[in-house]
């Protein structure tokens, strides 16, 4: 064992931000999870442990996944550190599905025998190494696996319900201002449970209040509602045939200046809760079930929402209109024709 003493092996994200000050540097950190707010912070976290809070980006090497160069990254590993403690390696979403066979061998043998002195943080942002699965894929598991046996992996998940509402109240206390748990509720369910949207929406909020309470009248004016959520309510909209609320929430998704394919897998996956829910209420089966089976952890208000808007129509006409967004999606990237005027008539066969 180096001087660096015990290594941490698999821990949550909120022990590895209870510890990881009092905790000895690890040679490898992977921080991954689907609340890339707190991926962020936690990888900052990891930089001024090992740098210093006054470091700067001359005082490490970073490698974006993006165009990752394996030869020059494993020539920067072996060197010595020369005007600082620790030569400190960055990766951002460096997806192993992207390395040939013998690159992720290399890879892995240098994690394996990492030099003493040598500090890699491997932090993903960008994207999701489980693919919207329960596992993570094969060649993504061997280096968390190996980074689990000679340092510290992290996986940060979206916060539960109750921690992040807690949260919002906590962090609007830190920024001067106080809000009431109903609309810390509603900041967190527009943000998608994401810590770092919470974060900026909250500064806006606080700076906008200065010092006064945050209201709801100032969430409504000053939170923007991102894709995700609108697509959830176009969903609702859908469901319980309210077709003028359907078409004004369609033209603000369009307003967002978003990719109509982007719009069209948002509203699918908002369907698909919708479609879950359905056939479990008609199976006896509860909220609790469904977050269990398909990975909610943390997502909760989607599934309580998608139970409550289930109820306004039948899983028959759920399914037809996961049909008619299917038949969309192909002719969007199959067709020369105009993508939101495809969006549009299949909106308008689902409402009809």
């Amino acid at each position: 064992m180096n001087e660096k003493g015990e290594k941490m092996g698999v821990v949550t994200a909120t022990e590895f931000e209870k510890n990881i000050k009092s905790q000895n540097v690890q040679n490898i950190y992977y921080i991954y999870g689907l609340d890339s707010g707190r991926v962020i912070k936690l990888a900052e976290a990891v930089r001024q442990k090992v740098l210093g809070k006054g470091y700067t980006a001359a005082d490490y090497m970073k490698f974006d996944g993006d165009g990752f160069s394996l030869s020059e990254f494993l020539e920067t590993a072996e060197m010595y550190p020369m005007f600082s403690e620790y030569n400190f390696i960055e990766i951002n979403d460096l997806n192993a599905d992207t390395l040939k066979s013998d690159e992720l061998k290399k890879f892995i043998s240098l994690l394996e025998n990492i030099p003493e002195k040598t500090i890699v943080l491997i932090s993903m942002t960008g994207f999701d190494i489980k693919g919207g699965k329960k596992t993570v894929g094969a060649k993504n598991k061997k280096i968390l696996d190996t980074s689990s046996k000679y340092g510290v992996s992290v996986e940060v998940e979206i916060r539960k319900s109750t921690e992040l509402y807690k949260y919002v109240i906590e962090y609007a206390l830190e920024n001067g201002s106080v809000i009431n748990s109903q609309n810390a509720r509603r900041i967190a369910e527009l943000c998608l449970g994401n810590t770092s949207a919470v974060e900026n929406e909250v500064d806006k909020l606080c700076a906008y209040a200065d010092g006064a309470e945050i209201t709801g009248e100032m969430i409504d004016e000053m939170v923007s509602v991102g894709l995700d959520t609108n697509a959830f309510a176009l969903a609702s909209a859908v469901a319980s045939f309210n077709a003028p609320l359907a078409m004004k929430l369609l033209d603000e998704l369009t307003s967002l200046r978003i990719e109509s394919i982007a719009i069209l897998s948002a509203v699918s996956s908002a369907f698909i809760d919708l479609y879950r829910a359905s056939c479990a209420m008609a199976s006896s089966m509860n909220e609790a079930d469904v977050v269990s089976d398909f990975s909610y952890r943390g997502r909760e208000f989607v599934v309580r929402n998608a139970f409550r808007d289930a109820r306004k129509t039948s899983v028959q006409h759920l399914r037809k209109c996961l049909l008619i967004l299917a038949e969309a999606d192909m002719k969007c990237k199959s067709t020369a024709l105009d993508s939101k005027i495809i969006i549009e008539k299949a909106i308008a066969m689902m409402l009809a």
